[in-house]
């Protein structure tokens, strides 16, 4: 009966006991798993490709790159308000439309010239001087006339994946302030 009650005794020690930790992974246990590739997405193009309406005679109508961001601008009473910038270029000119405190509002309409400033993030520059409207409900047109308009676009592909900030100051007080970024514009100005 001493032995049964040892035995007994030692059964219940052993099934109250905690069970073995378990094993480490050797660093060769996990040779063989095959870990998926990581896939990075890249980032949107933010130079979007759009046509102009079809013209009498056309099958279609001209296409464009168009970048949108956001800025500021100042005037003698007003600083540092939110501005609205549409950059637009196709293969014969581009335009710059700008709309004061909120994106619905219309284009500014200019009386005089405007002077354009570009600087890339090295430090060069690129000066225009544009005298005309983008259309008859305003913005800044970007011509051929005195190499402007290539300077421009030779200006943005030399600069693809950066950024350049604009200025833009026009004959009266107020001055516009707003970056391109360059990233897809070459991609999307070929496609043209």
């Amino acid at each position: 009966m001493k032995k049964r009650l040892i035995l007994l005794f030692l059964v219940i020690l052993t099934g109250c006991s905690n069970p073995p930790a378990p094993k480490e992974k050797a660093a060769t246990d996990d040779a063989h798993v095959k870990h998926k590739p990581s896939t990075v997405k890249p980032a949107a193009n933010p130079w979007k490709t759009g046509s102009y309406a079809v013209k009498e005679g056309e099958t279609e109508g001209r296409k464009f790159v168009r970048f949108v961001t956001e800025g500021v601008f100042s005037d003698s009473t007003k600083n540092n308000n939110y501005l609205y910038a549409e950059v637009i270029v196709n293969t014969a000119n581009a335009g710059i439309l700008l709309r004061e405190m909120k994106k619905s509002n219309p284009a500014e309409k200019f009386s005089g010239p405007v002077l354009i400033k570009m600087t890339n993030s090295s430090g060069q520059e690129l000066q225009m001087t544009s005298t005309r409207s983008w259309n008859k409900s305003g913005g800044i047109l970007i011509e051929r006339n005195n190499n402007d308009y290539s300077q421009f676009r030779i200006f943005l592909l030399q600069n693809n994946k950066g950024i350049v900030k604009v200025e833009i100051k026009d004959s009266g007080t107020k001055i516009y302030n707003f970056s391109i970024n360059t990233d897809g514009f070459s991609d999307s100005f070929t496609s043209l």
